[in-house]
């Protein structure tokens, strides 16, 4: 069967077709939503499209028109989106970059042609914008869409749209000043354009773009006739001032830190339209939403949360390396910072230093990455980092390749090292990293083989590396199953893999944990989607795991005997999405399995529920309510040994384009019992210390209310507290714990 799927792939069409040369014309027009200008007759018109998502190759069942010229200075944009159902379109007067549950039209400029990187500009039909950069990469025989979307840039430009009786009309305008791109003479940019029905869950492009394919840039059309374009020297200053009061419960009462006032400024400048410096002076790096909670109850290592500061998020996808070496949340409370980016011919270079204001002697970090474009698809990049305080240091540089061959096919390899030495002294540490992954990205079927191996003594402390001293390996198989134009079922994935993972120096010699399971994602007519999986896993515990355990045995202490590991560890998981209706959708998940009980060395079985719905009742009030439920049982005796219950709920509330209020509220109820022995249930003993029950009951709520005229230019306030209280759930005996009020405005200069 999959010999006969590889047969019939349908394989990625020529873009060549999909070229547009775009007239020029010094016209002035208004940003109304309105396409009634004289100009608007003149420009060059994107028609044809074809369906891309779920299923790709068709005619696009909705007609879609784009519009678009040049003057000097900027570029513009006219979309007309024709509708069946013109009154079933999704269109709220949503938050900048929050329009996944809109209707919406994607614009994609990839201005240096290189088929790697582009911005993306995306609107909703009343002109709400989104705009960010995307970066290919990152592909898998499970993901067909691929690549990276960086939603933090928020560039500068305009645009308004209207819902017509047709459908809806959007009308932009894209400063070149916004933009990056090879020098001053005669252009030739990548365009593509994408449009989200929500009511029908599809995705039309301009192109006729395929899913089998190792890339969607490469795919693009090509926008000609762009010539003697002026954006000049940008210089952009970003004057700031904050101030904050936290307050903190202490043994005598709920004492309040002053009002602590500070100023700062972020400076950018760009020398031409593809070299940029940034730099920053005491940067504002105040969170205005927490990271939503996880459930860590029986995790091992640490647990990833995402970027969220302002001058480390500008061009930090230029940072992306296999392996995540770059992570600038390891620079915690940095005094200063600077930046410069550039794309010079087919050399991509990006370098960050910052200061961060640490315990003794501060912390200088170094990151730097260069990426050099080969071929058509094809890049080969080197990342250096380093941190540097108090004598000691951690340095790491390593070596990639991504080497993308007959359409669907890429290889992708790292090779690294790190050398560390602590601050205290003592002899520099050595570790290896490297991995090699093979994919296939086809329409029908496709693979994904990687191996990985991380030293026990690498270390990347400018980076995301939570687990070390292992070397893993999956091979994942997928084929799909498409249905006929108008079908029911509209696409069936079917996925199998395998994975094993040992310790780094009995590579292939005795697996410590693996995993073998089946999974499948159907999707339905009118944007369902069903998911179902089973798989079959065994862990065996670390050597030396449990070596500061004892058991309490008549009243001494003995050596723990853990389990050598667990066996037959199934699970089994089903989970539901609703389509985007127009005043909610709605997702539900459940899992349940057999696994291990890390803490105590014993099987166990966890059931996880997990939920969420967003509502919208009207154009400008937004609510989503999730909730995440875990309760892990032991298989000695099915008696709980801990439980999580994390409900979040958020409330938007945009009155204006400019004006937003937003309330967020997450608890946090956790539950252990105390640690037992695999075999007799006698209590455990880590340290010599007893592994008792231990609860918390977090409530956690933050307010905002932000007026940001135009990107850069905001004024924030905002509160936020933490409370606890003693029985679950109850909410009648919150104790506040610490809070903080924050205060800030900028303004942003731009020449």
């Amino acid at each position: 069967m999959l010999l006969l799927a590889s047969l019939l792939e349908v394989q990625a069409p020529d873009s060549a077709p999909f070229k547009v040369r775009i007239p020029r014309a010094e016209a002035v027009v208004e940003i109304d939503g309105a396409l009634d200008e004289p100009v608007w007759r003149q420009a060059a018109r994107l028609s044809g499209f074809h369906q891309y998502q779920p299923v790709d190759g068709r005619p696009a069942e909705e007609q879609t028109e784009v519009l678009v010229w040049y003057a000097a200075n900027a570029i513009y944009f006219g979309v007309i989106a024709r509708d069946r159902e013109p009154g079933a379109i999704r269109a709220t007067r949503a938050d900048r970059d929050n329009l996944d549950t809109e209707d919406r039209v994607t614009i994609y400029l990839d201005t240096f042609n290189d088929r790697r990187r582009a911005y993306f500009f995306t609107v909703n039909p009343l002109g709400v914008q989104e705009d960010g950069i995307r970066t290919e990469g990152g592909f898998s025989a499970g993901n067909l869409v691929g690549g990276t979307l960086d939603r933090n840039p928020d560039f500068l430009w305009q645009s308004k749209g209207r819902v017509t009786e047709q459908g809806y009309e959007v009308e932009i305008r894209i400063p070149f000043k916004s933009l990056r791109y090879p020098g001053s003479g005669p252009q030739v940019w990548g365009l593509n354009v994408l449009r989200t029905v929500q009511r029908t869950g599809y995705v039309d492009a301009w192109t006729d773009t395929r899913r089998a394919s190792a890339s969607f840039l490469i795919q693009a059309g090509t926008l000609e006739g762009l010539r003697d374009l002026q954006s000049g020297l940008t210089a952009e200053v970003q004057p700031f001032v904050t101030a904050q009061a936290t307050g903190t419960r202490t043994g005598t009462g709920f004492e309040r830190d002053a009002v602590d006032p500070s100023a700062g400024v972020n400076l950018r400048l760009g020398a031409s339209s593809n070299v940029s410096f940034d730099a920053t002076y005491n940067p504002d790096f105040s969170q205005i939403e927490s990271d939503a909670s996880q459930v860590t109850v029986n995790e091992r290592f640490a647990l990833f949360f995402p970027e969220k500061r302002p001058f480390f998020l500008e061009g930090i996808e230029l940072f992306s390396t296999p392996n995540q070496l770059v992570y600038t949340r390891r620079i915690a409370d940095p005094v200063a910072g600077g930046k410069l980016t550039a794309k010079l011919g087919r050399n991509n270079i990006a370098y960050l230093l910052a200061v961060d204001e640490a315990a003794g002697d501060n912390a200088w970090f170094n990151l730097a990455r260069l990426r050099r474009d080969i071929g058509s698809n094809s890049d080969a990049g080197l990342t250096a980092t380093s941190r540097e305080q108090d004598g000691g240091f951690n340095r790491v540089v390593a070596g990639d390749a991504r080497i993308v061959f007959g359409r669907l096919y890429f290889v992708e390899g790292q090779l690294g090292g790190a050398w560390t030495r602590d601050s205290a002294g003592g002899d520099t540490r050595r570790g290896a990293i490297w991995d090699l992954e093979f994919d296939r990205t086809g329409r029908s079927w496709g693979f994904n083989y990687k191996v990985t191996g991380i030293g026990e003594d690498f270390e990347a402390r400018s980076g995301f590396v939570p687990r070390r001293n292992f070397v893993q390996a999956h091979a994942f198989n997928r084929i799909t199953f498409y249905g006929a134009r108008g079908a029911l079922f509209e696409s069936l994935s079917l996925f199998g893999r395998i994975s094993r993972l040992w310790q780094y120096r009995d590579f292939l010699d005795g697996a410590l944990e693996g995993d073998a399971g089946i999974e499948a994602n159907l999707t339905v007519r009118g944007g369902w989607r069903f998911e179902a999986g089973l798989e079959d896993a065994f862990v065996n515990f670390i050597p030396g795991a449990y070596d500061e355990y004892t058991e309490l045995v008549g009243g001494t202490e003995v050596p723990y005997a853990a389990p050598r590991g667990v066996d037959d560890a199934w699970s089994a998981s089903f989970s539901l999405t609703t389509p985007t209706f127009r005043a909610f959708n709605a997702s539900l998940g459940v899992d349940r399995g057999r696994g291990a009980i890390f803490q105590e060395g014993a099987p166990g079985y966890e059931t996880r529920l997990t939920g969420s719905l967003s509502a919208r009742p009207t154009g400008s009030l937004r609510l989503t309510v999730s909730s995440t439920f875990s309760r892990i049982t032991r298989a000695r005796d099915g008696q709980e040994f801990a439980r999580t219950i994390i409900p979040r709920i958020k409330v938007e509330y945009q009155a204006t384009r400019s004006l937003f209020f937003r309330v967020v509220g997450e608890y946090v109820h956790a539950r252990r019992a105390p640690l037992e022995a695999a075999a007799t249930g006698n209590p455990l003993y880590v340290g010599g210390a007893p592994a008792g029950y231990s609860e918390s009951n977090t409530l956690r709520v933050d307010w905002l209310a932000s007026f940001e005229p135009v990107p850069g230019t905001v004024a924030f306030a905002g509160y936020g507290a933490t409370y606890q209280e003693p029985r679950a759930l109850r909410l009648g005996g919150l104790e506040r714990m610490n809070d903080g009020f924050f205060l800030k405005l900028a303004y942003q200069i731009r020449r």
